[in-house]
C-alpha cells in the first residue's frame, strides 16, 4: 500500500500514470475516502446554516462558486486531455455534458434571471440537481475507482457535487427557492427545461458519437442490467419520460393542494 506521502506528490498524476487502485489509500469505502467526505459535508450543512439568513450575501457566493466551479471544469478537462499517455480530447466522455453538468448551465440563469426562467434554473437545481450531485457525492464510483480521495480528480468530483448540494440546500433554507406555490401544470413542467435543453446536445453526441451523455442510450452505470438489449430509441424515450417526471415530483404535493383548496372554494 502506497504512502499518505505518495498521495500529496502525485495528487496532479494522471489514472495512466499512478499506482493500481488497490495500492492506494482512500479509494471506494476507505475510512480516508469516508473521513474526506465527512468533512466535506461538514462544511456544507454549516455554510448553509450560516448563510441562509443572510439575503445580501447569498447571490454574491452563488457567482463565486459558479464561476470557481465553471473555471475547473475547464482546467479538469484540459487537465484529464493532455496528462495521460495519450493526448486527445475524449468526447465520448469528457465534455460537459453529463445530468450535473446543466449545473454550470442554470446557475446564472438562477443567480440573474427572472420570473419561469428563474423558477425553472433554481428548479432543476433542487430537484435533478440535489439527486444527481447526492448520488455522485455519496457513492463517486466513477473516479474513485482509480483514483484516491487525495488526488485532483477526485476532489474535483467531491467540490463541484459538494457545490451542487451547498446552493440546492442554501436555496431551500433561506426561501430563495420553494417547492411550494405551484398552481398550475406549467409549474410542474418549468423544473425540467434545462434539463430538456441539454438533451439536445447531449443527444446529437450520442447518436453520433456512440457516447451516452445523461445516460439517454442507457449503456452507463447500472442501467444496462435495466434495459438489457432494448432498442436505443425507447431507452431515450423512457429516459426522457424520467426527467420530466422526477422532477415534477417534487412540486405535485402542493400543485394537488392549491387544486383541492380550489375545488372546495368553488363549491
Amino acid at each position: 500500500m502506497k504512502s499518505f506521502g505518495y498521495l500529496i506528490e502525485n495528487f496532479f498524476t494522471h489514472k495512466d500514470k499512478l499506482a493500481p487502485a488497490s495500492e492506494l489509500p482512500g479509494t471506494m469505502f476507505t475510512p480516508l475516502h469516508f473521513a474526506v467526505s465527512g468533512v466535506l459535508l461538514a462544511i456544507v450543512v454549516v455554510c448553509a446554516l450560516l448563510i441562509r439568513k443572510r439575503d445580501k450575501l447569498i447571490k454574491p457566493v452563488f457567482i463565486v462558486l459558479w464561476a470557481v466551479v465553471t473555471v475547473l471544469e475547464v482546467v479538469k478537462i484540459t487537465w484529464e486531455s493532455t496528462t495521460g499517455n495519450t493526448v486527445r480530447l475524449e468526447v465520448t466522455g469528457i465534455l460537459p455534458l453529463y445530468a450535473c453538468s446543466i449545473f454550470m448551465y442554470a446557475m446564472p440563469f438562477a443567480i440573474w434571471g427572472k420570473g419561469n426562467v428563474k423558477r425553472a434554473a433554481c428548479g432543476y437545481v433542487c430537484t435533478l440537481g440535489m439527486l444527481g450531485a447526492s448520488v455522485n457525492f455519496f457513492y463517486p464510483m466513477t473516479v474513485l475507482y482509480r483514483y484516491s480521495i487525495i488526488s485532483f480528480s477526485a476532489m474535483h468530483s467531491m467540490v463541484y457535487h459538494a457545490v451542487m448540494l451547498f446552493t440546492c440546500l442554501t436555496m431551500l433554507l433561506s426561501g430563495y427557492h420553494r417547492y411550494t406555490h405551484a398552481e398550475r401544470a406549467l409549474d410542474l413542467l418549468l423544473p425540467c427545461i434545462p434539463s430538456l435543453i441539454m438533451s439536445v446536445p447531449a443527444n446529437i453526441v450520442n447518436y453520433t458519437l456512440n457516447a451516452d451523455y445523461m445516460f439517454f442510450r442507457g449503456t452507463s452505470a447500472f442501467l444496462p442490467a435495466i434495459f438489457g438489449d432494448m432498442n436505443k430509441i425507447a431507452v431515450t424515450v423512457i429516459i426522457y419520460a424520467l426527467y420530466i417526471i422526477v422532477p415534477a415530483c417534487f412540486y405535485l404535493p402542493s400543485f394537488i393542494s392549491h387544486k383541492v383548496k380550489e375545488a372546495k372554494n368553488a363549491a
